[in-house]
């Protein structure tokens, strides 16, 4: 098979021989000569050498400018991969001076893009890392001028910007409401601003102002300032109101006045400041001339705090000029310092005199439950679960008071040790004052409960010697006559009186003694009706009883039989009889005695009525 360099080689040859034989022709035809041929021979021959030359000239020339690109691309590859901070591009073996040219081309073209990109990235970012850092007041981040920046400088340049913006946020909202608070506190303090740092804040548009460290850390100084001088005029404020008050009730000012005066000083600006100054003033000037009536206030003033702290009756007495009587400045002097002492300890010791009072409190509402708690009638009242709410708050006091008790000796032992001195209530350490309570109320106790067995005692003893007492129950409030009582009418004697019902009935006596009823007898325990136990003739009867009865002096305290019998044909039945006889023999005479008209009985047959009987039950 011919190569190709071959068949170029014969389609040369064969090229150049048709030329010369087609010159050779030409020139037969024309008439040159031998030697003009031979010339113009060697003309083609040096124009085709020549030809050849400049075409292999050309194309070395051609192979220089590729060698030449292939190594400036390389050098600039390389330049730009540090600069870039890549890895240099590495060409594959086996490629021809041409490809290598155009890879090594393309990979130059490819960087120089990213590192316009980058750059490109890097300026926007700079423009607004110095907008930033113009507003704050602080360092850019630095990225040499001129190179190239890596993607890890762009990312902690974009970081550092992140971190500036939300520094600016803050620092804008921390301005915005610190602007606020300082003109609310000059319109407190009814100023303006003075400094030409005060202008810049309360008059400049907030976008204008810098908002550096030193700018924030003034206006928090500023703001801080302002409060003090506001928490100034607030304690001053207190203080001229706390002293008007103490002169009010000295010199017993009318509340109405108090009050329209308050009402138009409420707050604590300048001008109402001078407002009270000059009232303390004025109340200052007035007790001088009141100085008796000031003092005497001043006293009732002092008590209150005495009993507020909790003064025994000797700490009160250490102040000789409370019991003088020539009303004097300096006996006032006197009283104003004792009073402003008594405050100061107070206000030392706040936490610890506000828990001995709830302790108090406690103590007071324990005293009252237990009181309760032994009233037989509170059964009676109970409405809407009252003692279920009174038992679980009684049980809440006493979980919560012993924890109180402690934590309070806790707390004032701490106060003996750093303030090396007692803490005292009612002249005495606290400790011991809780135990003497604990102390009387339970010897309290034990008194109302030996009274309650002595009474108990005494009480079996006249019973064991007199009889048992009847254990009557309450009677109930009869309810007045009203037209619209549906409770079915009973019928009515000629007399208004109203008729027993035709049912068994039951009378009450006075056992003479205690005892057992003869063999084979069937003892009656029935009840008085409800119905017959108010009747208006049975308490007649009763009080007649009674009053014949005292005339004999006989014991008033006997044991109830019970006599139960039915009367005959609705016969109206007699009243119930209360003997005081002491024997049998007695009780039975006492039937047959010119009273028996009064007393109802079914022992015995009664004269005016049919026959009826009962058995008769004693105990």
């Amino acid at each position: 098979m011919v190569s190709k360099r071959e068949s170029m080689k014969m389609e040369i040859s064969t090229c150049l021989e048709q030329a010369l034989d087609n010159l050779q022709s030409i020139w037969e035809e024309i008439g040159i000569c031998q030697e003009n041929r031979t010339e113009r021979q060697n003309t083609v021959l040096l124009h085709m050498r020549n030809l050849l030359e400049e075409m292999v000239s050309e194309e070395k020339e051609l192979r220089n400018r590729l060698l030449t690109s292939v190594e400036t691309c390389g050098e600039e590859i390389f330049k730009l991969s540090q600069e870039l901070a890549v890895a240099p591009y590495e060409a594959e073996e086996g490629l021809t001076i041409l490809q290598l040219e155009k890879r090594l081309r393309l990979e130059v073209e490819t960087l120089n893009k990213e590192k316009d990109t980058r750059m490109g990235e890097l300026k926007e970012l700079k423009d607004v890392e110095q907008q930033l850092c113009d507003m704050l007041c602080t360092t850019p981040y630095y990225i040499a001028t001129g190179t190239i920046p890596s993607k890890e400088q762009l990312e902690t340049l974009q970081e550092h910007i992140n971190t500036l913006t939300a520094e600016r946020d803050s620092r804008q909202a921390t301005f915005t409401s610190t602007k606020r608070a300082i003109l609310s506190l000059l319109n407190d303090l009814e100023q303006g601003p003075n400094t030409s740092f005060e202008r810049e804040i309360i008059c400049e548009e907030e976008d204008s102002f810098t908002l550096s460290k030193e700018n924030m850390e003034a206006l928090h100084v500023l703001q801080s300032e302002l409060e003090h001088k506001l928490q100034e005029n607030q304690r001053t404020a207190e203080e001229l109101r706390e002293r008007i008050t103490s002169l009010w009730n000295r010199l017993t000012v009318p509340q109405e006045e108090r009050q329209e005066f308050l009402e138009q000083t409420t707050g604590h600006k300048p001008t109402i400041l001078k407002m009270l100054e000059d009232e303390a003033n004025r109340l200052d000037l007035l007790k001088k001339q009141n100085i008796e009536k000031v003092i005497l206030g001043s006293r009732d003033e002092l008590e209150a705090w005495w009993e507020k702290c909790y003064y025994s009756r000797e700490q009160k007495n250490s102040f000789a000029g409370f019991y003088e009587d020539e009303y004097t400045e300096e006996l006032l002097e006197q009283h104003d310092q004792q009073l402003a002492l008594v405050k100061i300890y107070y206000e030392d010791n706040k936490e610890i005199i506000e828990l001995v009072k709830k302790r108090e409190v406690m103590w007071k509402k324990m005293l009252e439950f237990e009181k309760r708690a032994n009233d037989p009638n509170r059964f009676f009242s109970n409405r809407g679960g009252k003692l279920l709410q009174e038992e679980k708050e009684r049980k809440k006091i006493n979980k919560d008071l012993p924890k109180l008790e402690q934590s309070l000796s806790d707390r004032i032992q701490e106060f003996e040790e750093s303030k090396g001195r007692p803490f005292l209530v009612d002249g005495c350490r606290f400790v011991d004052y809780v135990a003497a309570q604990w102390a009387a109320h339970e010897a309290e106790k034990q008194m109302a409960k030996s009274k309650r067995h002595q009474a108990k005692k005494k009480e079996t003893e006249k019973e064991m010697l007199h009889g048992s007492r009847p254990n009557t129950p309450a009677k109930r409030p009869r309810l007045p006559p009203s037209s619209t009582n549906n409770t079915p009418k009973r019928r009515k004697g000629l007399n208004g009186s109203v008729a027993p019902s035709p049912r068994w009935c039951s009378s009450t006596f006075m056992s003479p003694a205690a005892r057992l009823p003869p063999k084979g007898s069937h003892t009656s325990m029935a009840r008085t009706p409800h119905k017959l136990r108010n009747t208006p003739a049975r308490r007649k009867a009763l009080a007649d009883a009674n009053s014949h009865s005292s005339h004999k002096e006989a014991p008033s305290m006997f044991s109830m039989s019970t006599v139960s019998g039915n009367t005959g044909h609705g016969s109206n039945m007699s009243d119930s009889i209360t003997s005081t006889c002491t024997t049998y023999s007695d009780f039975a005479k006492e039937l047959d005695s010119a009273n028996r008209e009064n007393y109802r009985s079914s022992t015995l047959p009664s004269p005016k009525g049919p026959r009826s009987f009962s058995r008769i039950g004693l105990l």
